[in-house]
Parts: structure tokens; C-alpha cells; sequence
């Protein structure tokens, strides 16, 4: 039975006959504000890349010994910072909104009938600003929230999602570009440092999009099975 039969069907029942599992907290909305904020800093990471290419072949063209066109470099500095600007407030919404999401799917799952998960949904999101600890715990955590959205009453069993550590690969290789980038960026002072900041920066937001993808797939894929399951015991 797929999502949109379901819907119907649950649309179609008398009141009834119908009972949401006691506590369970709708993550439609929630996973649609996700979903656009992903695609948003996917958008603004693609302009990034662009301006980025724009740049290099600027400082290039300078290094080179070709001459600005007034105000050529103060148009390039202008775009930089706009976009800059408007990207930190974006992925800062972005993480808050899917540390929420990270919540309320371990909460949902136990709500489902999932028992004896190792993660609280608190603990799931806490995870993350542990250092050292931080490089395997959230992964641990997402795994069992996908196991527990997969099959809530027999979790222990369930195999984890093929994705699971692609996303957790891709995760932890763009945080250490985006440091790698950052640090770049503090020390590029001559045109070939500026350079290579700017193409450490440009393979990091390649990066970036990459691991948004996986992350938006892995976040649906957890969605679908919570909204079944849900379905599922409606209909029990």
C-alpha cells in the first residue's frame, strides 16, 4: 500500500474507525520545511560555486597582468559578501530545523512501539556537539532511528539502510572541508593562497551538495516508513 493510498483511505474512514498511535507528532510540515531549506542552501551552494569560479578567474586574469575594469574588484568583493551573508542564516536555519526533525523522528519511533532504543530523542541531537564522540554517536543514533522507523516491533532485526553510511561518510568529509576552507581562508593573503582558498572552498560546497542530497534522500526514506507504519497501526 503506498503513502497516497493510505491517505485516501484514511480520508475516506469514519471517524471511527480511525486512532493515530497515542502521543505520534505529524513530521509532514516538518519534513517539508526541511526538504525547502535543503534545496535552498543546495541553490545558494550551485551560486557559490559559480561566484567561486568567477573570482579565481579574476585573481587569475590580474595575476597575469591584465587590468581591471573599475570598480571590477569591488563588484567581485560586493558578490562575495551578499552571498556569504545570505548563506550563513540559511545553514544555520538548516541545522537547527533538522536537529528538530532528528527529535521528533526518534520520538515518533517509540511512539510507533519501538522499545528499548539505546539514543532518547535528546540525546540523538545532543551527540552532535560532543567532541571527539561526535564522529561516531549521531551516525549510531541515525541508524537506529532508521531501523526503528523500518520495523518499530522488531527494530533489533532490521538491516540499516544502504545509505546510511554514504550520508554519514559525505557528512563528516564536508565538515572537515568547510574547517579546512575556513582555516585557508584566514591565512591567504597573496593572490596564489587567495587562489587556493577559493578552490579548497569551491570542492567543499561540491562536497556540501553532494552530502545535502543524501541527507534529503535519507530523510524522506525515514519519513515514508514512519507515515506507513503510522498508517498501519491506524488500520490495525
Amino acid at each position: 500500500m503506498s503513502i497516497q493510498q493510505v491517505e485516501t483511505g484514511i480520508a475516506s474512514a469514519p471517524p471511527s474507525a480511525i486512532a493515530a498511535p497515542a502521543g505520534f507528532r505529524d513530521p509532514t510540515t516538518l519534513t517539508k520545511v526541511l526538504t525547502i531549506l535543503i534545496w535552498a542552501s543546495i541553490a545558494f551552494g550551485v551560486v557559490a560555486i559559480v561566484s567561486m569560479i568567477f573570482e579565481i578567474k579574476l585573481l587569475s586574469d590580474f595575476q597575469a597582468g591584465r587590468a581591471l575594469a573599475p570598480g571590477e574588484a569591488e563588484s567581485n568583493d560586493l558578490r562575495q559578501q551578499i552571498i556569504a551573508y545570505v548563506r550563513l542564516p540559511l545553514i544555520l536555519a538548516t541545522v537547527v530545523v533538522f536537529a528538530i526533525w532528528i527529535y521528533r523522528a526518534g520520538y515518533n519511533a517509540r511512539q510507533l512501539g519501538a522499545t528499548g532504543m539505546q539514543f532518547s530523542p535528546g540525546w540523538a541531537v545532543g551527540w552532535y556537539f560532543i567532541p571527539f564522540l561526535n564522529l561516531v554517536k549521531p551516525y549510531q543514533a541515525m541508524k537506529e532511528i532508521w531501523k526503528a522507523s523500518a520495523s518499530p516491533a522488531r527494530w533489533q532485526g532490521q538491516p540499516r539502510g544502504p545509505i546510511l553510511p554514504l550520508w554519514w561518510g559525505f557528512f563528516l568529509l564536508s565538515n572537515f572541508l568547510n574547517n579546512a576552507s575556513f582555516r585557508f581562508s584566514l591565512f591567504a593573503k597573496e593572490i596564489p593562497q587567495i587562489t587556493a582558498a577559493d578552490i579548497v572552498a569551491s570542492v567543499s560546497d561540491v562536497v556540501d551538495i553532494v552530502a545535502s542530497l543524501i541527507a534529503l534522500a535519507l530523510v524522506r526514506q525515514i519519513y515514508r516508513m514512519q507515515m506507513t507504519n503510522r498508517a498501519a497501526l491506524i488500520y490495525t
